[in-house]
């Protein structure tokens, strides 16, 4: 008993050696490779900055497809955008309908810029788009209670049949 005590004591303080070495070793491997991840981080961040750059374009081919969208790229065009149309009354049902499917392309256009910054892992650009998607569908919500209300209010003009008809 005692001796089998004894030989579980050793196994037990060699195991107990072969894990200290055994993470100094990687810990002293870890320190040697620290200067080569750090290098990959720089460059890949470097590369990021690179390849942003080369996406821009010119704005000519906006312009010269006369798309009537604000770019989103552009944050000044597309806060214009949505003031204007947040203050906008509209005139008919009709054209309630296609100014709100007007925000649903900017929005398909801003989940482009989503989808890209979501693969470049930017999360700054990722809040900022989220947050611009979330204005744009709060005012065709409310574009959208505003045509409701209004239909429901003037139902009378909408019915084929009179008053007394009913």
């Amino acid at each position: 008993m005692e001796e089998e005590a004894k030989r579980r004591a050793e196994e037990e303080e060699r195991r107990r050696l072969a894990e200290e070495k055994r993470r100094k070793e990687e810990l002293e491997r870890l320190g040697e490779q620290l200067p080569l991840v750090t290098e990959r981080d720089v460059a890949m961040i470097d590369k990021r900055k690179t390849a942003k750059k080369s996406r821009k374009k010119d704005l000519d081919d906006k312009y010269l497809a006369c798309d009537p969208l604000p770019d989103p790229e552009n944050e000044k065009d597309l806060t214009t955008f949505i003031t204007l149309w947040r203050e906008q009354v509209d005139g008919s049902i009709e054209e309630a309908v296609t100014n709100c499917q007007t925000a649903e392309d900017v929005i398909k256009s801003i989940n482009l810029m989503l989808a890209e910054a979501m693969a470049q892992y930017d999360y700054n650009k990722i809040n900022w788009c989220q947050e611009y998607i979330d204005k744009l569908r709060e005012i065709i919500i409310h574009k959208y209670d505003v045509i409701s209300t209004f239909i429901l209010t003037h139902i009378e003009k909408y019915t084929k049949f009179t008053f007394e008809e009913l």
